[in-house]
């Protein structure tokens, strides 16, 4: 009896929720090429701590981060911030840092392995990094300014991601 019941409201949850879908579909059309690469499917807020890499934020392919540096957090010095990836596809990634640019100091990405070993890193006042990720691996990418000091410039910025092949 419980199974039936149960086997019920879940078809009738699938489809309805089908039904909505393609009814909000069918009301607002997204046209969408093919070979599309959408970027900033899901945009969140950084959550710290997160300063190192066994306290990294996850980070998706696809979805897009806010984040802070430069400012007082939970009684800790916001100097960096590290976010863990997993690459569920072999594909070049570019990643993509929007946010304050001061004449005297930029943001810096620098992507590492898993055990910790640099792989790549930002060129002074570049705002982008191109990688290879390989399928089932799993990388850190950092967010830092490079002689950021207590007190100084704040910086708010926006990680997002492009898949370029």
């Amino acid at each position: 009896m419980k199974k039936t019941l149960l086997a019920s409201l879940g078809l009738t949850l699938m489809l309805s929720t089908s039904a909505s879908v393609a009814l909000a579909e069918e009301a607002n059309p997204v046209p969408v090429a093919k070979e599309s690469t959408l970027t900033s499917v899901l945009e969140y807020n950084e959550q710290e701590p997160n300063d190192s890499f066994e306290q990294a934020n996850y980070f998706f392919i696809g979805d897009a981060v806010i984040g802070t540096l430069g400012k007082e957090v939970q009684g800790g010095w916001e100097a960096y911030d590290v976010f863990k990836i997993k690459a569920f596809r072999s594909n070049e990634v570019q990643f993509i840092i929007e946010g304050n640019k001061y004449p005297d100091s930029w943001m810096e990405l620098t992507l590492y392995d898993s055990n910790g070993k640099r792989i790549k890193r930002s060129k002074n006042a570049q705002y982008s990094l191109n990688a290879d990720l390989e399928k089932g691996k799993e990388y850190y990418l950092a967010v830092d300014v490079p002689g950021l000091q207590y007190g100084g410039n704040v910086f708010y910025y926006k990680i997002s991601t492009e898949v370029i092949r």
